[in-house]
């Protein structure tokens, strides 16, 4: 009768040795999944919104902070929320989608009457934590160096500059799987201990937008704001 089971003997010095090889060895891809998730630094949304800004511009790598959750999971929204001021426009616009994490949010609104998946433009509006740049301008920078590296030309020209608010175009030619130029109108705005990101954004190339559409954005994205909860 046998009274130690096999699968709780006592190591042999070659089973440990082989044990520390697989520890020094551990698989590279995890480790820099690992990496990736610890440190890289404003996270959460281009989860989210990279397929919509994908089929817009170009997988922009902006930095995330936490894990995406559907909105009508157990997961929290922020106690501080995303407002939008009444009678600048929103009223021709849906919401397709709301998405958060108890540190961030992505709501995404399309023009009324087009399907959210055939919409000629979109608006997203990103809540994440206040990074540690700053001014929005260097937001911006940070970002079109990401964008320098994946397209052939990048281009931005800012519409309105403050301490804490800032109002730019992107452009970029020759990004991955994308035809034509594309074009973004996105707001930086930091309030209190969150960054807001406000982006309008064409789904069809286009190099600029004619001045009355350019006009309404603006409006738009400049009138969201975010509330104490």
């Amino acid at each position: 009768m046998r009274l130690v089971n096999d699968s709780v003997r006592t190591p042999t010095a070659e089973q440990v040795k082989r044990a520390k090889e697989g520890r020094q060895t551990m698989n590279p891809a995890f480790l820099s999944a690992v990496s990736r998730t610890r440190f890289r630094p404003r996270a959460l949304a281009m989860v989210w919104i990279e397929p919509l800004l994908l089929a817009c511009l170009l997988t922009v790598a902006r930095p995330a902070t936490s894990v995406a959750a559907s909105a009508d999971s157990a997961v929290e929204a922020p106690a501080d929320q995303i407002s939008l001021k009444q009678e600048a426009g929103w009223e021709d616009w849906n919401a397709v989608r709301d998405q958060h994490s108890p540190r961030a949010r992505v709501r995404v609104f399309v023009p009324k009457g087009e399907a959210a998946d055939a919409a000629k433009v979109r608006v997203v509006l990103m809540q994440t934590p206040k990074p540690n740049f700053d001014s929005p301008q260097a937001v911006l920078e940070t970002e079109v160096a990401s964008a320098k590296r994946q397209c052939k030309k990048v281009s931005a020209r800012t519409i309105r500059k403050g301490a804490t608010d800032l109002v730019y175009e992107l452009r970029a030619f020759g990004c991955p799987a994308q035809k034509g130029e594309r074009y973004l109108l996105t707001r930086i705005a930091f309030i209190g201990g969150w960054q807001l990101e406000a982006t309008y954004a064409p789904m069809t190339p286009t190099d600029d937008l004619s001045a009355s559409e350019k006009e309404r954005a603006i409006k738009l994205i400049s009138s969201v704001t975010i509330v104490p909860g």
